[in-house]
């Protein structure tokens, strides 16, 4: 069997035997990331790290065929200008052919940039819009500039610490004109913060490069932070929990 092969049927061997998501008014929710040996997700100052083989990309990459969107925080497409689809397929697979997730970004203060990835690739090869959801008091000004590029821009809640309500987000995501019935969340470190501690993750998956980073790294989730509530409430109730090793698939 091929690592597209295994691939394709460890994805789907998980997530079959998830049909009620947490939210009660949202949908299913995959969280995934990779770390290194001492929970680190990033350097210094979120500099990006090959912490991934060829078989972890090719799995994500699988994984994201498998979801309506998939969402990650401005922090992440400002330090990485991701793409967002699934290109690693396996041979007669095309791009063009398969369930390409719409592209999700939390951005509470607009910051997006019209050279992004997701927002060029949407114009050029005709993908699914960027979806951005922000705060409230956002700049119209810039919420303009970006409709008129193509991306939607809705505001969501915000809590009192100024951080996006997950659960409005959820909320709205899974209703129409939306209808996200799963949604993969990718990062960086505050996005999986909130997620775990809004305690809406239906699956988490973690793969884990055999390396040490060093306290300059970024950590998934910061002991000496004020989310340390994080940790009480996974312990409460843990998500379903698949620790995948390289050769596994």
């Amino acid at each position: 069997m091929s690592i597209h092969d295994r691939a394709k049927s460890f994805c789907s061997s998980f997530l079959e035997g998830i049909t009620n998501p947490k939210s009660k008014n949202g949908p299913i929710v995959t969280l995934t990331y990779a770390q290194s040996l001492d929970g680190r997700i990033s350097g210094h100052h979120g500099q990006q790290l090959a912490l991934s083989s060829e078989e972890s990309f090719i799995m994500t990459h699988r994984l994201r065929t498998l979801h309506d969107g998939i969402l990650v925080g401005i922090g992440t497409l400002l330090n990485d200008n991701p793409r967002l689809t699934a290109r690693l397929l396996g041979p007669g697979e095309l791009e063009s052919t398969i369930n390409q997730p719409r592209p999700i970004i939390l951005d509470s203060q607009l910051r997006f940039p019209l050279s992004s990835n997701v927002l060029q690739q949407s114009k050029m090869n005709g993908r699914k819009s960027p979806l951005i959801f922000t705060s409230y008091e956002h700049d119209s000004a810039k919420r303009k500039l970006l409709e008129q590029e193509g991306v939607v821009v809705v505001p969501i809640k915000s809590n009192k610490n100024g951080q996006l309500s997950i659960t409005h987000l959820l909320s709205t995501l899974c209703s129409p004109p939306f209808s996200i019935n799963r949604l993969m969340v990718e990062g960086g470190a505050k996005v999986i913060q909130s997620f775990l501690k809004s305690n809406v993750v239906d699956l988490l998956i973690v793969t884990i490069a055999p390396i040490f980073i060093g306290v300059n790294g970024i950590l998934v989730i910061d002991k000496n932070s004020t989310e340390n509530q994080v940790e009480e409430e996974i312990n409460v109730d843990l998500p379903k929990l698949v620790d995948i090793k390289y050769e596994q698939f």
